[in-house]
């Protein structure tokens, strides 16, 4: 999974970047500086399951983070948004929005993002369309009539002031759309970046801004990015002492990775083999037979059976032996639908 980051010059983004990926790069008005991590998805889970079973590598899944470069100009006087190839391939957004400046308007900043990621892509479907039709002109050749139909239909909606993840799309269409890239058709989660002074309100703050919120596509998360950025840098028995001393149960940063993965309808199911516990990633609805082909092709190329266990039933009964003595773990075939923190054991002959 891929992540931008994106937001306007000063806005904190770099310090998400920070606090998300255990970084400590330079913060302020840099906005055209970009940086990249790899990073691990927070799960509880699996480093519960290392506890028990105690193997000799314990692996999270992984997203790709990228702090893109922020708007052309100097600082908040900054205007035109730089979308590049790179923050096309992106899977979602995390739009970061200032709430900490004086005189900050999170409001106008979402909608000022918003729009720009339409007009990006509508430039990019009035060129595609124009090269359409004329290709159409000398060729003579209709075999794109259908998807320059479908283009017209985006850029009436982007004219419109909408993103395209609010268009109605038919999957054939949907999957048509994918090779554009398109910014408006990916998920974004809006990172309400406040001041410390705010940290006890971001119940609060969440709801004054739910009106942007639309489930399975733009989600709300409240963080003090500074506190966050410096969380990380603590040695974690001075972290968690710093958080209880807050009332804090789970640092913001974990619900913006969690968030970001439950936006992309992304789930994780956990394998014990070998030496190994670890998370994998797959979409949610996959079943067991593609879930094997997400470890190795050959798991899905000879899968026989999946040997699937609750997460809580393992904990309760933490043993293969005590679990198949209090019936906890099912044979499963290849059409189940894997369940996010399914423990699964898949049996296959190559």
């Amino acid at each position: 999974m891929k992540l931008g980051i994106i937001g306007k010059p000063q806005s904190g983004k770099t310090t998400v970047f920070n606090a998300a990926a255990g970084r400590q790069e330079a913060v302020g008005d840099f906005s055209q500086a970009v940086h990249r991590a790899v990073i691990k998805v927070p799960d509880k889970r699996v480093d519960i399951l290392g506890e028990i079973v105690k193997p000799e590598k314990i692996t999270h899944a992984e997203i790709d983070f990228l702090d893109a470069a922020g708007f052309t100009g100097k600082g908040k006087q900054s205007t035109t948004f730089d979308f590049t190839p790179e923050l096309h391939q992106m899977d979602a957004y995390i739009m970061v929005i200032d709430a900490f400046s004086p005189g900050a308007n999170p409001a106008i900043d979402i909608l000022d993002l918003f729009d720009e990621m339409i007009l990006s892509d509508q430039v990019m479907i009035e060129n595609n369309i124009s090269k359409r039709q004329k290709k159409m002109k000398v060729t003579g050749d209709k075999a794109e009539q259908h998807e320059l139909d479908l283009l017209r239909r985006c850029l009436a909606h982007l004219e419109q002031e909408k993103p395209l993840m609010d268009l109605e799309l038919q999957e054939n269409d949907e999957k048509l759309l994918r090779g554009y890239m398109f910014l408006s058709q990916k998920p974004v989660l809006i990172a309400i970046n406040c001041g410390e002074d705010a940290i006890d309100k971001c119940v609060e703050i969440v709801a004054q801004f739910s009106h942007f919120a639309d489930p399975g596509k733009k989600e709300l998360v409240a963080l003090c990015g500074q506190m966050e950025m410096e969380l990380v840098q603590l040695d974690p028995a001075d972290r968690d002492l710093f958080l209880r001393e807050l009332g804090i149960a789970t640092p913001a940063m974990e619900k913006v990775i969690q968030k970001s993965y439950a936006l992309l309808g992304l789930v994780s199911f956990l394998t014990m083999t070998g030496p190994e516990v670890r998370a994998w990633t797959i979409k949610r609805g996959t079943s067991a037979l593609k879930a094997a082909g997400a470890i190795h092709s050959d798991m899905e190329r000879g899968f026989i059976r999946a040997e699937v266990t609750h997460f809580d039933d393992f904990v309760e009964h933490k043993t293969a032996a005590a679990l198949k003595a209090a019936g906890k773990t099912r044979l499963e075939g290849k059409d189940y639908i894997v369940q996010d923190g399914d423990v699964i054991l898949f049996r296959f002959n190559v």
